[in-house]
């Protein structure tokens, strides 16, 4: 399974830079519909935001102009392909970043999934939808097996204490990194699928739908909230954590240090649509938590492995705001 794993995770980081710098040689009109499978179906995930632009070198046609590159969506591949090397250079202890990345494989598939549903059209059914939603669902698969064993083989039951005295709670510095990077993903989801309706004016979308039902003033708050309640249901609920908390070591555990249940987790949910409450840990309470009688605990980690994360993690996002705010629509003509 480890090496699978670490075959995969490797297929899956060529395949996002493959992607990212594709349409910089090769002009649209080279793309089959084989190509655009390859190019776009099979891609681990995909998220829009940070757009920069950067010059074309067609290799068969004239070249020139410029194309865009997602900056977040090329970090996040950036972090696969990294966590696979440390995976492997770790002999499959280290998953951290890997785990981080199942996360965003699990939660694009998930959406896709239901994007497929809502939006399904028997007549424009072929050979390349159906092995679409066929690997779509094995990403699922695939994700959701790698998630439950390998970043913790002995199970999560197994590394929660039983008794009080020996959880400790995660501090502020891992709640504010949680909540921006579960924040940074959510808006990350949200902006692509409003990005998207707004090229796509000749079909239906999903984000469409919401605009036909809540209007334009309201559709986008909407759509917000509803990806939020979807993503901390979802991940608290099945794995007892988040993509943030994957990489920062934490997890949801109940006051006794048991996984807590469904309706504890929905609670939790709910609670952080109180305005304003997801930044309360700042003033000593964690409405969440403490309404729900949930707790968000420390896995036991190396500290020393932690604090090197928490850097790469600052200085990373640090060369990624520089590198958008320097090429961010600069003009390479």
């Amino acid at each position: 399974m480890k090496k699978i794993i670490l075959g995969l995770s490797l297929l899956f980081s060529l395949l996002g830079i493959l992607k990212s710098f594709f349409f910089v040689f090769y002009d649209f009109e080279d793309v089959t519909a084989f190509l655009n499978f390859i190019l776009l179906d099979i891609q681990p995930y995909g998220f829009a935001g940070m757009d920069i632009y950067i010059p074309r070198h067609v290799i068969h046609g004239a070249s020139g102009g410029t194309i865009s590159l997602g900056l977040v969506n090329f970090f996040f591949i950036l972090t696969f392909l990294l966590g696979t090397l440390i995976y492997y250079f770790s002999k499959y202890k280290e998953t951290k970043l890997l785990a981080f990345n199942y996360c965003l494989v699990f939660l694009d598939s998930i959406t896709k999934i239901i994007s497929f549903i809502i939006l399904f059209n028997l007549e424009k059914l072929n050979i390349y939808s159906v092995s679409y939603i066929t690997i779509t669902l094995l990403y699922i698969f695939i994700s959701y097996q790698f998630l439950t064993k390998e970043p913790n083989p002995k199970g999560i039951e197994d590394n929660i204490q039983t008794t009080e005295n020996v959880l400790e709670n995660a501090s502020n510095t891992k709640r504010f990194l949680n909540l921006f990077i579960d924040s940074f993903i959510i808006l990350a989801i949200v902006f692509g699928y409003i990005e998207y309706a707004d090229r796509r004016n000749d079909i239906m979308t999903f984000f469409g739908y919401f605009k036909s039902a809540f209007g334009e003033q309201y559709a986008g708050i909407v759509f917000f909230w509803t990806v939020k309640f979807i993503y901390y249901l979802l991940f608290e609920s099945i794995f007892k954590t988040t993509p943030a908390k994957f990489i920062t070591s934490c997890y949801i555990t109940d006051e006794e240090g048991n996984s807590p249940n469904f309706q504890m987790i929905l609670k939790r949910t709910l609670l952080r649509f109180i305005p304003f409450e997801s930044f309360s840990f700042l003033l000593g309470k964690n409405l969440h938590d403490d309404y729900s009688d949930t707790y968000v605990v420390n896995k036991k980690t190396d500290r020393k492995i932690e604090d090197r994360y928490t850097q790469f993690l600052i200085i990373s996002f640090g060369i990624l705001l520089v590198v958008y705010f320097t090429m961010f629509k600069r003009d390479f003509y």
